[in-house]
């Protein structure tokens, strides 16, 4: 449960101040506010937003210094009534809403000092995201620093060891795992914060015209100092919180209402609204997939020769997104119209408008199949959204396979080669490989498939 985090914290008397109370604003100041703040958004050029426990009340996790927080009422000598599990808190409209506003560019990074994954749950991208006081769900090896994201929460707090060993593979010999010791990522009170993401944070904020704060009353060190390097590149610092904060006296603008409700008013204006409530990632929906493979590589590499060997090998279900564009193409369009826009035109379409359409389409096409299937071999990525996608589901069970083939060979498989660029080859120069497999007439295809095999097995 989530409050057996605050019992696991070691006695640590200087907790900030608690209980103060709760503020409102006029309906006319409000609406006044709110428009300032729709035009700050629009105006900036790099924003940051740091959000804190009060963003995730609403998903029946207590904050901690409200007028019910958690340090409130232990200060009374007294428990939360209430309480949700990690596992079963979902994001809340504020979450899904910085996801929005990503997606559209208004927002360029999220430094929380939440530890529920929520952040994570709503689909916002890793490398959009510093979590300073650690991950529920997250674990980290105390040899390479890689973290794992599980679909459940760790179990332990404060650093310690989970008794799991680190399987990412090192070095140049990709067939070798670290088999580190990891640990749980949520800190202690005197813990040391994670370098990288701390360093991360102050970058944004150093270069940040927009520094937007979220439900936190801004008191502990040193995430309350961050909105000051804002300042003090000349960039303007907005809070939303209910109650007053320490950094109140540096705001260009205060507004004490519920994050939603401003959220709401923010996407409404840029029209970014929902407009139906989205698809939220169930960690639980896949947690029986062991590990997917994407197969990533330039046309007639023998992605889909490959494939079909793994998934025969392994038992696997073999998954294709161009497939499940065509499938969709000829169901939803009249072939004998020739008005009728051409397939490409038709999943270019769709790619540009939703990213992730195929993904969620290929997976429901195939629900049964994939409900009952520990491995999942999928080809046909084209846009780094999609990687996003299974990356919210999968985390550490996703392995990236790119296979290589020469032009010679390519060439040979009846491909010609032409000098525009391929989007997978694009989109494969940015991916971290798992494995590289090298089909060519010259290599070992056997004992490559052996290695392979050996990788996604372990």
């Amino acid at each position: 449960m989530s409050l057996s985090y605050a019992e696991s914290l070691s006695y640590f008397p200087h907790k900030g101040k608690v209980g103060m109370p709760e503020l409102t604003e006029n309906v006319e100041d409000l609406q006044t506010k709110l428009n300032q703040l729709e035009q700050m958004i629009r105006q900036s050029h790099h924003t940051v937003v740091i959000t804190g426990a009060g963003i995730s009340t609403d998903a029946g996790i207590p904050d901690f210094r409200g007028p019910n927080g958690v340090w409130t009422l232990e200060k009374r000598g007294e428990k939360p009534t209430f309480n949700t599990s990690f596992e079963k808190a979902i994001p809340t409209y504020t979450h899904r809403a910085l996801c929005r506003l990503e997606e559209a560019n208004y927002l360029h990074f999220v430094i929380s000092q939440n530890i529920d994954g929520l952040h994570h749950r709503s689909g916002l991208p890793v490398d959009k995201l510093a979590e300073l006081h650690g991950n529920v769900f997250a674990e980290e090896c105390e040899v390479c620093h890689m973290q794992v994201i599980r679909p459940t929460a760790v179990g332990s707090y404060c650093r310690k060891r989970t008794g799991n060993v680190c399987n990412s593979m090192k070095g140049r010999n990709k067939s070798l795992s670290c088999r580190g010791k990891l640990r749980d990522t949520v800190l202690d009170w005197e813990d040391a914060l994670p370098e990288t993401a701390l360093k991360l944070s102050e970058q944004h904020c150093a270069k940040a015209d927009l520094c937007l704060c979220l439900g936190t009353s801004l008191q502990i060190r040193p995430c309350r100092d961050l909105p000051r390097k804002t300042k003090k590149n000349g960039g303007k610092v907005v809070i939303v919180n209910l109650q007053k904060t320490s950094m109140d006296s540096i705001a260009s603008l205060i507004i004490h209402e519920r994050c939603d409700r401003v959220m709401k008013h923010i996407l409404q204006k840029l029209n970014l609204d929902f407009e139906k409530k989205s698809d939220l990632n169930d960690l639980s929906k896949y947690s029986h997939v062991k590990k997917v493979v994407l197969l990533l590589g330039k046309n007639k590499s023998g992605k889909n020769y490959i494939g079909r060997k793994l998934a025969e090998k392994l038992s696997a279900i073999l998954l294709n997104i161009n497939e499940s564009g065509q499938h969709e193409y000829e169901k939803t369009n009249d072939r004998v119209d020739t008005a009728q826009p051409t397939v490409n035109q038709w999943t270019n379409e769709k790619y540009h408008a939703d990213p992730t359409y195929f993904c969620r389409v290929m997976l429901d096409e195939k629900n049964e199949s994939c409900s009952s299937n520990p491995l999942w071999i999928i080809s046909g990525v084209q846009h780094t959204k999609e990687i996003e996608y299974f990356q919210s589901y999968f985390y550490d069970r996703l392995l990236f396979v790119y296979i290589e083939a020469s032009d010679d060979v390519r060439k040979k498989r009846g491909w010609t080669i032409v000098d525009t660029a391929n989007t997978e080859c694009q989109l494969d120069t940015n991916v971290q490989r798992s494995f590289t497999f090298t089909n060519n007439e010259e290599d070992s295809f056997d004992q490559q498939m052996s290695h392979l095999i050996h990788m996604i097995n372990s």
